[in-house]
């Protein structure tokens, strides 16, 4: 049953034409007054990045925007100009428009539902595989390297001209979620946006080193016990790291803190999978990383969560050791499964070539 609704989804998903969509919205925006603009829970610079990119558009169009997010804004995005405005508590008011940035299903912006029922026409821009239809309009491309890339495409639909405030937001949105463009969903389009956005003058390098240069001395204290605890298995094809409740109150340090350390866990050669364990109050935060052999994201579904192939997490409301036992048990098997098929594959293609030679 749950596997033939998973079908269902993906099959609308597949149906909408998001050409159409892009100009419902573009036609929305214009003839709209009042927008409700969500960010997801745990924020990063995409969506931060991409909704300090629309307020602003709409504001210069003189229409009325409130933009929310139910989680502080990183210590590391503070330094983007207007983060003042996005508040953390949800507004009675009634809005002409929602728009939910960089997720689609309400959960994930967190206490937002109230909100939305008061919004005449909501909408989702996001570009996560595991996304569903939960909007009016659904902007939804997997292919993009992040919801920034896609906020750009609609404001160059709409033919709104992008300042260099503007543009910082958005190469922000673009550069965190991209790995500063080493990810795989880095396209052409993604280098000729980014090329774009840097025309109009804003000092790039500025941002790369505010963003993944400058670190609080807890992040430091909280990555070296991270890799303290890592663990390699599955013939050093995965590396499993962890950071408790006791690691934050030691080090005085807060999840925040642990922005970007999973990926360290990519480096050895060898590992093709990582899984990051990150201790909360009242769950365990998990996050994956692929190189590709694994689609994490279809993990991390596995668990409730979502995010892309190679980039995903999900969140359990159990005890660490448990969670630790059942989500590496679990990718364990992914590995092993994915090793024999490759296996197969190459024995499959060697068989053939002889065929043909003989």
């Amino acid at each position: 049953m749950k596997k033939e609704k998973a079908m269902r989804k993906k099959t609308e998903l597949q149906k909408i034409d998001i050409e159409e969509q892009f100009k419902k919205l573009e036609d929305l925006i214009h003839s709209s007054n009042t927008f409700f603009m969500a960010c997801h829970i745990n924020p990063d610079g995409d969506t931060i990045g991409s909704m300090l990119t629309l307020w602003s558009v709409l504001r210069r169009m003189g229409k009325k925007v409130t933009m929310f997010s139910q989680d502080p804004v990183p210590a590391n995005l503070n330094f983007l100009p207007n983060t003042c405005h996005i508040v953390n508590k949800l507004p009675r008011r009634r809005f002409d428009v929602g728009i939910m940035l960089d997720f689609s299903s309400p959960m994930r912006g967190g206490n937002i539902k109230s909100v939305l029922k008061k919004c005449k026409t909501t909408a989702c821009i996001d570009h996560h595989k595991t996304a569903d239809n939960h909007a009016d309009i659904n902007i939804v491309e997997p292919t993009a390297s992040s919801t920034a890339e896609i906020v750009f495409r609609l404001l160059y639909g709409m033919k709104a001209a992008i300042n260099k405030r503007e543009a910082t937001y958005l190469y922000v949105g673009m550069v965190t979620d991209t790995g500063r463009f080493m990810y795989q969903a880095t396209s052409t389009r993604t280098m000729e946006t980014a090329a774009q956005l840097m025309a109009t003058g804003f000092k790039f390098y500025r941002i790369n080193e505010a963003i993944f240069t400058s670190k609080p001395k807890e992040h430091l204290k909280i990555l070296g016990r991270a890799l303290e605890s890592m663990e390699i298995k599955a013939g050093g094809k995965l590396a499993v790291m962890s950071v408790t409740l006791e690691d934050f109150k030691t080090f005085g340090a807060n999840p925040e803190h642990t922005e970007g350390i999973i990926n360290y866990g990519l480096m050895p050669y060898s590992v093709q999978v990582v899984i990051m364990f990150r201790e909360e109050e009242d769950r365990i935060n998990v996050t994956f990383r692929s190189k590709g052999l694994v689609d994490v994201a279809l993990v991390a579904k596995n668990f409730g969560g979502g995010g892309h192939k190679q980039a995903s997490g999900c969140k359990m409301a159990v005890p660490l050791k448990e969670a630790q036992e059942k989500v590496t048990e679990y990718v364990l098997a992914k590995i092993d499964t994915a090793i024999k098929k490759k296996n197969a594959a190459k024995k499959a293609k060697t068989e053939t070539k002889a065929i043909k030679t003989e």
